[in-house]
This record gives C-alpha cells, structure tokens and sequence, in this order.
C-alpha cells in the first residue's frame, strides 16, 4: 500500500467516525432537548397550580385587609381590633395560606404588617386608634395586597 492509499484510507475512516460522532451528538442533543421541555412543562404547570391555590387562599386575606380602608376611612376603629386583625393573619397563616405565601411577600409585607401590629399594640390595648397607627397600619395592609396580586399576577396589563 502506497502513502496515497494510505492518507486515502485514514480520511476515509477519520470521516466515518466524523459521522458517527455527529450523529452521536445529534441523539444527544435531541434526548437533552426533550428532557429539558418536559422539566419545563412540569415548572409550567407547577406554577399554574400554585397561582390558583393562592387565588383562593389570598381572597381570605385580602379581605381582613379591610379593617383599614383608604377610602372613606373607617371611623372608630379600636386597638382591640387590632389584636384581633393580628390573630387573624396569625390564624390565617398557620391554618390556610401562610405556605402558599412567596419568599418575597412573606419578607417585605406580611411579616412587616405583623411586626407594625405589634409593635402599635405593645403600648396600646384599648380605646381608638390614633391617626398616626391608623395610616401605618393602612400603609402595610396596602403593601401586602400589591404583594399578594404580584403574587398571582392579577395587576399586569392585558392584551392590547
């Protein structure tokens, strides 16, 4: 065998490993792609679940939010509402939506709107409450609403 038979043999051989190898990859690649659309699929209607798990345990939540309206706002409300508004979201946490709650809604309202109560009830336990407690109070009920409709993205804006 002369050396152009054999630089003819080696590429030859060199090429049918090239194809293998490339088909190789390809399979490869396609057994990737898929595992990776379904991972994404399961994320998908993971969240989905989530979202309507959390629209049903938020409403509640939500609601007890009211006690302090902006608008008109609420006359006479006392610091033994207070208390109770406060054992209400402890309630509510515990029993029903405290782990459906995000990392985030959790730590910039939820706990901040519990840590504003207690601290307004450490030194007053009856009679009304006084404007300054009252907007405080309002600020972080409203902080925790926005966070619970990001939460289930029932604020962004629809198809134009």
């Amino acid at each position: 065998m002369g050396p152009l038979e054999i630089i003819l043999t080696v590429l030859t051989a060199a090429g049918g490993s090239a194809v293998v190898l490339a088909a190789l990859a390809a399979w490869l690649g396609k057994v990737w792609a898929d595992r990776i659309a379904q991972n994404q699929k399961l994320n998908a209607d993971i969240d989905v679940d989530l979202r309507v798990r959390r629209i049903d345990v938020y409403q509640e939540l939500w609601s007890c939010t009211s006690l302090l309206p902006k608008w008109p706002k609420a006359s006479g409300v006392t610091y033994q509402q207070l208390l109770a508004f406060s054992q209400t979201l402890r309630d509510w946490y515990f029993m029903k939506g405290g782990m459906y709650l995000s990392r985030s809604t959790h730590d910039k309202a939820y706990s901040p709107l519990q840590d504003a109560l207690a601290e307004v009830l450490k030194s007053n336990s009856s009679g009304a409450i006084s404007d300054e407690h009252y907007e405080r109070i309002r600020r972080a009920c409203s902080t925790l609403r926005t966070a619970l409709a990001g939460d289930i993205e029932s604020r962004r804006e629809g198809p134009e």
